[in-house]
């Protein structure tokens, strides 16, 4: 066997990149060779991958192999078989070591596992649209790493969390430009609207709620200008018969989006688009599939808001359609069988 090699280093932005060397579709490493990679001891790794195995994160008989190997002992050249472990158990140590080393490949996942979300590209497409499985099968494995406990954040959870779930929502395998989510046309016309007025007694009440627990200031939810107006005045907007925003899904989409984008209060966007997002899905209840609540937990809304904070402009349209998908609208009664 050819000894494989996986690279970690650091670019001139500072930024953690990775090398991989496929062979018969994977990768291949020795736990002295995850230990150089992770700098950490080899007896550090197998005591990971122990754990991993223990825990039932992976299946020891599918990760590892053994390798005939020739190694260099003194002055001779040996042949030894040499147990190796597959890119699955790779990326499960590299998210268990503790050191700077491991902690760059953690970011580096990380940043590409957002990447593939929000960017909708890989950083091999040609070998994603050839093996479209692989995105998957990767994707599953860095969700459940990224969500194991004292790994990440519980915000790190709640991303992974949605992208999970919804990576088959995905059309990863047609090339970047093709890549969307089926747009919701379903039309509602018996939406209630939100009144900026109670918007605005709604978000006062939240304010003294969250200062009464030292989680916010005098400045949180002060308007700057009218922007929260307009958001509201947008969502209904409509020409004749004909809605802008169909439906709740739409109008609820879009009002998360434009508070927590266009920055229309002093300060805490993101928590008072949330809590006006999830106001106007009860306020629409009826005209839901289930329960608000089914829907949209807290752990979802908390990944939704960050990801939208985090999004491109020119992804505007990919982030409405994911939150769109996760609001499930009651089916029109002309379609019932």
């Amino acid at each position: 066997m050819t000894d494989q090699q996986v690279h970690l280093f650091v670019s001139q932005d500072g930024q953690a990149q990775l090398e991989v060397a496929l062979d018969q579709d994977t990768v291949w490493l020795s736990q002295a060779q995850m230990g150089q990679l992770f700098d950490t001891s080899p007896e550090n790794v197998l005591m990971h991958l122990q754990n991993i195995f223990k825990d039932e994160e992976l299946e020891e008989s599918a990760t590892n192999k053994e390798f005939l190997v020739v190694r260099q002992e003194g002055k001779r050249q040996v042949r030894r078989r040499i147990k190796h472990y597959n890119l699955d158990a790779i990326i499960s140590v590299g998210y268990r070591v503790s050191s700077k080393r491991a902690t760059q490949f953690r970011q580096w996942a990380t940043r590409v596992l957002k990447g593939h979300l929000v960017q909708g590209y890989t950083l091999n497409q040609r070998r994603l649209a050839e093996r479209g499985i692989e995105f998957e099968q990767a994707l599953d494995l860095l969700s459940r790493t990224l969500a194991n406990q004292g790994l990440v954040s519980a915000e790190g959870q709640a991303v992974a969390r949605v992208i999970s779930d919804y990576a088959r929502s995905w059309s990863l395998l047609q090339g970047y430009d093709e890549q969307q989510l089926a747009e919701i046309n379903t039309r509602q016309p018996d939406m209630r609207p939100l009144q900026l007025e109670e918007a605005l007694t709604a978000i006062c009440e939240l304010k003294q709620t969250l200062m009464a627990k030292g989680e916010a200031t005098a400045l949180f939810g002060q308007l700057r200008g009218d922007g929260l107006a307009s958001a509201l005045a947008t969502i209904e907007q409509g020409f004749g018969e004909d809605l802008f925003y169909p439906n709740v899904a739409s109008r609820a989409a879009h009002l998360l989006y434009f508070v927590i984008k266009n920055h229309p209060l002093a300060d805490g966007n993101k928590r008072c688009g949330s809590f006006l997002f999830l106001w106007y899905l009860r306020r629409n209840q009826a005209l839901l599939a289930k329960p608000m609540e089914q829907l949209i937990n807290d752990n979802t809304l908390v990944a939704l808001a960050l990801l939208v904070a985090e999004s491109l402009p020119d992804h505007k349209a990919l982030m409405i359609r994911l939150i769109e998908h996760f609001v499930q609208l009651k089916e029109p009664a002309g379609n019932k069988e």
